[in-house]
């Protein structure tokens, strides 16, 4: 079962959880409010582990509570994108740029940095993190074969992608890290960082970006 949580920040907060309601939580952004504890127990989940497919504050910004909360939760991320978590520059927490939020200088004690392509378990699902950089230099998506799931974070979107502008960020990567989603499969349900739900099999037919490689 997947449920989502929309941020103040206008970001989506997803949950994969078991019939035990054993849960892995992707992209903890904001938890103004409480708002983001409280659904998690609205739900009746216990949190097993964090997915983060990037750094930037608007995904990570709850990340130090959701850790407080659930204390042996493990923290995936990607081996490329580890020093997001602690550089406000990087994360874009600095002063000024997202106001009335403080700096974001917080590495989890749990952390786990996973290399491309590389799989692992939880919460009984077999989980791939694939590297997709260009909106940041670590970004990157989590698939569930088994599941026929992409969270795709601030790679894929509904009809768009994500920008390439922001410090770490590369241009020359996009065509390079899309290609590597162009050969799932169409029936592989999409999960983005940013607004609605959509599939590969969409994305290959209507999004300029990926049309052009899946052809």
């Amino acid at each position: 079962m997947v449920d989502c949580l929309y941020s103040d920040s206008y970001a989506s907060t997803y949950f994969l959880y078991n019939e035990k309601k054993e849960a892995l939580i992707v992209d903890p952004g904001s938890n103004k409010n409480n708002r983001l504890i409280n659904h998690i127990s609205k739900l009746g989940l216990s949190i097993k582990a964090i997915l983060i497919t990037h750094g930037h504050y608007d995904h990570i910004e709850a990340l130090e509570d959701i850790s407080n909360a659930f204390k042996e939760a493990k923290v995936y991320i990607s081996e490329d994108e580890v020093d997001f978590l602690s550089e406000p520059h990087y994360n874009l927490s600095f002063f000024g740029i997202n106001e009335g939020h403080k700096p974001i200088e917080f590495v989890p004690k749990n952390l786990i940095t996973l290399s491309d392509n590389e799989t692992f378990e939880e919460c009984g699902f077999s989980i791939q993190m694939m590297k997709t950089p260009f909106h940041t230099k670590g970004s990157a998506c989590y698939y569930i074969a088994k599941e026929k799931i992409l969270f795709s974070g601030d790679t894929l979107f509904k009809s768009s992608i994500g920008r390439s502008d922001l410090p770490t960020g590369s241009v020359r990567q996009i065509d390079e890290s899309l290609l590597k989603l162009a050969k799932l499969e169409d029936d592989i349900k999409v999960y983005p960082g940013h607004g609605d739900i959509t599939s590969m099999g969409r994305e290959k037919k209507y999004n300029m970006y990926l049309n052009k490689l899946s052809k």
